[in-house]
């Protein structure tokens, strides 16, 4: 009973979720993914409906990230959370907290060939999927802005990727 109440609200999200259709989006910018700045594990794409924007960052966006090889689902989790909390302040960082793990905790292990997307919609909310299966919602343009600094930040997860996306590095 709870997994199918589960379900049902799972849809209901997910056809609520804004009324942007990402999947027409153009895709802007690529970039690499590396891990520990040497192993390629894939690529990232900032998709936009207008790639010429004065914010690249504002909604509707999607950031989408196709794996050529296997990443563990709480390898996602826990660097999304040292990257937050290393890009904002400690009291926003422990506002946050809650949402994020609730977030986080629902990422799985990918395989070659897997694509996660987080989709950002104008109504504030930001939706992970993988392979288009949506798996977390959270609203909140605050929440989305937090977790975009992983990529965009101050001290993102890689200043190359950041160039590459934002088109500042060349």
């Amino acid at each position: 009973m709870v997994k199918r109440a589960s379900l049902i609200a799972l849809l209901a999200w997910t056809v609520q979720a804004g009324a942007t259709d990402f999947e027409a989006m153009a895709r802007c910018s690529t970039g690499d993914v590396k891990a520990l700045k040497i192993f390629d594990v894939g690529q990232a794409s900032l998709y936009r409906q207008d790639c010429a924007v004065d914010d690249p960052l504002a909604p509707p966006l999607r950031l989408a990230f196709g794996y050529n090889r296997e990443v563990p689902g709480d390898a996602f989790a826990k660097a999304a959370r040292k990257m937050i909390e290393r890009n904002v302040d400690e009291a926003r960082f422990q506002a946050l907290l809650p949402r994020l793990e609730a977030f986080n905790q629902h990422y799985r292990t990918t395989r070659d060939g897997d694509r996660y997307t987080l989709d950002y919609d104008t109504d504030g909310s930001l939706v992970l999927r993988l392979n288009g299966e949506p798996l977390a919602r959270e609203k909140g343009r605050d929440f989305a802005q937090a977790y975009f600094t992983i990529w965009f930040g101050d001290r993102p997860y890689s200043d190359d990727l950041k160039d590459a996306l934002l088109n500042t590095g060349g």
